[in-house]
């Protein structure tokens, strides 16, 4: 596939299944034996694993929104710089809900084998996420491009 074909893959997959969450729809974008090489131990593999997890993301944080800012191509990898917000409403992994929001960055390098993703590799500011929604300490400075939503106000107070 050529490097625009990956690039609208990506952000194809972005909108259908982290978004709006059209589970119906992964095979289409995934392939059987996908690893998702940030998964928790044991997770399942394959179109599996997103089912297994997405759902548990839904019921907590029912309006979260990934954004894309860049994606980059390279052969067969695709490098995507997001933004992720949402509102911790629900139960998430054995925690209640805070009812805080937060705004994070995420870069993931996904493979694509025969017009599908079969392999991806995932670095979210997970730190900067629990701080935000009070379930640590601290003003971990979260950023986009233009330092919307960051926590600017707060990075470096004791």
């Amino acid at each position: 596939m050529s490097a625009e074909a990956n690039k609208t893959l990506i952000l194809n997959v972005i909108d259908v299944i982290f978004n709006q969450q059209d589970l119906d729809r992964l095979e289409e974008f995934f392939t059987e034996d996908f690893f998702n090489h940030d998964g928790y131990p044991g997770a399942p593999t394959g179109p599996a694993a997103f089912r297994a997890y997405l759902p548990m993301f839904k019921k907590a944080f029912p309006d979260r929104l990934l954004t894309p800012e860049f994606t980059l191509c390279d052969g067969d990898r695709v490098v995507s710089r997001t933004i992720t917000e949402g509102t911790m409403t629900g139960t998430f992994m054995g925690i209640p809900a805070t009812g805080k929001t937060y705004r994070i960055t995420a870069t993931d390098t996904y493979q694509i084998r025969d017009g599908k993703i079969c392999a991806r590799w995932g670095n979210e500011d997970s730190l900067g996420m629990m701080q935000q929604l009070g379930l640590m300490e601290g003003g971990w400075r979260t950023a986009s491009n233009d330092d919307a939503g960051s926590l600017e106000g707060d990075y470096g107070k004791k």
